[in-house]
């Protein structure tokens, strides 16, 4: 269960995304499954969820125009900042209007920096040593 994305963001998922957003939507899910194979992707009020064990990884909210992916670890989005320009930096968020405008290598290095931040986590303690 996604515990950290407040519902107050949801309230907007029932809009029917226009279709440039569907296919973005498409695109960004494959993209994580291609950093992320092993991930398992769950519906949660109509956001795509992505799930490493019992943690998330990724949320895609599909809203009209737009796409929010949230991602669940402690980025250092000054590294990316500058580099993904056409999109809106939130808190462990990324507000993507055109995916077509964003610079792919560096969302794809994004992605892949979060999933190493979040399998580090996993590893339990004691295996560190």
């Amino acid at each position: 269960m996604l515990t950290t994305l407040n519902p107050s963001a949801l309230k907007d998922c029932s809009v029917t995304p226009n279709d440039h957003v569907s296919t973005d939507l498409q695109t960004l899910t494959e993209l994580i499954f291609a950093i992320a194979p092993e991930a398992a992707l769950i519906q949660e009020k109509g956001v795509s969820v992505f799930y490493l064990t019992d943690r998330w990884l990724f949320a895609i909210a599909p809203h009209q125009h737009n796409l929010c992916l949230y991602y669940s670890a402690d980025v250092d989005m000054t590294q990316f900042a500058d580099r993904l320009s056409n999109t809106h930096l939130g808190d462990h968020c990324i507000i993507i209007n055109d995916l077509d405008m964003v610079n792919l290598n560096v969302l794809v290095e994004l992605l892949a920096v979060v999933k190493v931040d979040i399998q580090r986590k996993l590893i339990p303690s004691q295996a560190l040593h």
